[in-house]
């Protein structure tokens, strides 16, 4: 419940999930619960997971009483509908959980979850987002075509000194060009807070047929030409390649040129050298470790990100 979805796809889901699953009696089926009120649906779940925690660590107090979850989401959802809202308000004690786990290796949003606790201002909550480099609470939200991007642009940003985490950049992959529409107009009147849309270069009729539907407080940023991987600079996907597999026969810089696509050009190098399968996800995470270099971010890369971080700053 403290990732970053819509919580009228995650209440309910997760909820329903606990009724059907842990309550002894009365049984229900997913069907009957989604037809009772959502106040009584609220207080079983209350019921189950506080008397279980009670059960599991004993008598401990709800710090100040602060419905932590329900913070995650005040900050940028909106326009709740009314029996969802019912379900955010479940006073769930999340606390001794928080206090049990390991700070370092737990994932942002519990990290966030285990510094804010106690703190009552909002104001306070950014401060230690800023401090802490937490991620939450969400102050922009970026929709990209795939993994890549998702994997490469908050690496390329920390290297041009900023911190998607210290700023509350969150990033989705949508799944490709014709999925990132379909995910905005379902955001869009959802989120407090500014989306950022970022689309490869064939999407540009998308792209203009969207704008029509754009919010003042939204943005589309469309790469210049093809993909994200043809904007990566081609210094660091050689030394990257060939630091990554140090082949008897090392890559140069014309391998890059065979096709127009990038893509098709790693492809055949992966194939040709017996590299194994050319995959973006795994490529990315190695480009990722190989970024060390001012000259590894090309210009529009560069811009792209510029954009994002100005963008209602």
């Amino acid at each position: 419940l403290s990732r970053f979805k819509n919580p009228e796809d995650s209440y309910p889901r997760v909820f329903y999930s606990i009724l059907s699953k842990c309550l002894i009696s009365p049984k229900y089926s997913v069907n009957e619960i989604s037809k009772l009120e959502s106040v009584k649906i609220s207080k079983l779940v209350e019921n189950i997971w506080n008397n279980s925690v009670l059960n599991i660590y004993g008598k401990r107090k709800i710090s100040g009483g602060i419905n932590s979850l329900k913070r995650l989401f005040s900050f940028s959802f909106k326009n709740i509908d009314k029996n969802i809202q019912d379900l955010i308000n479940t006073n769930l004690n999340i606390n001794p959980i928080l206090d049990d786990l390991e700070y370092d290796n737990a994932p942002l949003n519990l990290k966030f979850l285990i510094k804010t606790k106690n703190i009552t201002s909002n104001e306070e909550i950014e401060e230690e987002r800023k401090k802490s480099s937490l991620l939450f609470p969400i102050k922009k939200l970026i929709i990209v075509e795939g993994i890549t991007e998702e994997i490469l642009l908050p690496v390329f940003a920390k290297k041009l000194g900023y911190s998607f985490e210290r700023e509350g950049i969150y990033i989705i992959g949508a799944g490709g060009k014709s999925k990132s529409p379909s995910l905005y107009l379902k955001l869009r009147n959802k989120l407090k807070i500014p989306i950022i849309l970022l689309f490869d270069y064939d999407a540009l009729e998308i792209s203009e047929i969207l704008k029509n539907n754009l919010l003042k407080k939204d943005k589309i940023i469309l790469i210049n030409k093809g993909e994200f991987e043809d904007i990566l600079s081609e210094n660091l996907i050689k030394r990257t390649i060939n630091n990554e597999y140090e082949t008897s026969a090392p890559i140069i810089k014309e391998d890059l040129h065979l096709n127009t696509k990038m893509c098709e050009n790693l492809e055949y190098i992966y194939r040709t050298r017996h590299l194994g399968e050319f995959k973006k996800s795994a490529f990315a995470k190695i480009i990722a470790q190989n970024i060390k270099y001012d000259t590894d971010i090309t210009d529009e890369i560069k811009n792209i990100i510029n954009e994002i971080i100005s963008l209602h700053k």
